[in-house]
This record gives C-alpha cells, sequence and structure tokens, in this order.
C-alpha cells in the first residue's frame, strides 16, 4: 500500500509539472526557472508509468512546478550554478511527502527535471525532458 501512495504522489507530481500550463503561480515563485512561452514536447519516463510524451501550449505565467495543494509548503528554491533544486513537501506535518527536483537547461530551448520522492519511507523518481517547438500553440 505504501510504494502505491507513493506512486499515486510521485505521479501526480509528474503530471502536475507536465501539465504546468494554465496553473496559478505561487506568489514567490520568482526564483523558479520560467519557460519560453509556446508549444513543448515533455517527456516523462519513470518505472511506474514507462514513458509518457506529450504536447503542451505553455503560457507566459505558468509555473513550471504546477499548482500545488494546500497541503504543500511553499516550494523550496536553491540555485547551484547552471542547476536549480526545487524540493515540495505536502501533507500533514508528522507525515510529509517530499519530492526534489533538479532542473537544468536554458528554458528557452530545452530544460530536463530529474525527481527523487519519498512518501512514508519509500522512494521513487522519474525524468522530463521538454524540447521548446515553437512560439504557437496548435489546437
Amino acid at each position: 500500500m505504501q510504494r502505491a501512495q507513493l506512486i499515486s504522489s510521485g505521479l501526480v507530481v509528474a503530471l502536475l509539472i507536465l501539465a504546468g500550463a494554465h496553473s496559478p503561480a505561487f506568489a514567490g515563485d520568482a526564483e523558479l526557472p520560467k519557460r519560453r512561452p509556446g508549444l513543448w514536447r515533455i517527456s516523462t519516463i519513470s518505472p511506474e508509468i514507462g514513458l509518457q510524451t506529450n504536447d503542451v501550449c505553455i503560457e507566459g505565467g505558468d509555473s513550471i512546478i504546477g499548482a500545488q495543494d494546500e497541503s504543500c509548503a511553499k516550494p523550496s528554491v536553491t540555485h547551484a550554478n547552471d542547476q536549480i533544486i526545487v524540493t515540495i513537501e505536502c501533507g500533514p506535518k508528522d507525515a510529509r511527502d517530499v519530492t526534489s527536483l533538479l532542473f537544468t537547461g536554458d528554458f528557452k530551448n530545452w530544460y530536463r527535471a530529474q525527481s527523487k520522492a519519498t512518501a512514508k519511507g519509500t522512494r521513487s523518481g522519474f525524468t522530463i525532458d521538454a524540447k521548446f517547438l515553437s512560439e504557437r500553440c496548435t489546437n
């Protein structure tokens, strides 16, 4: 059951990042990477879901970490040279689910997010590779 909850938590975070379009940004996310608006091809790979690729329309105000649950603390953002580490903690204080994301890229043409998620002592993760396709989104 714990593994199922971790997979569920990790997948939710991956899908929120993937669907970062049209998500409200945190007030203090000025330090988060900002993607170039337009059409992006986003590929997510994990042991639990395999490879999924989607074309996603990103708007200027969209947060790269997607919308967060109200049980989540404000994300911690650390810059280390050309890498950005974002840590997201969600859930009750005595049983926090923690997801750490390592971002690299120029965020104008490409980026990569590598994740490690821990929930109730179980670990999982995923990788997202994103490539900019066009300034115009297709409908």
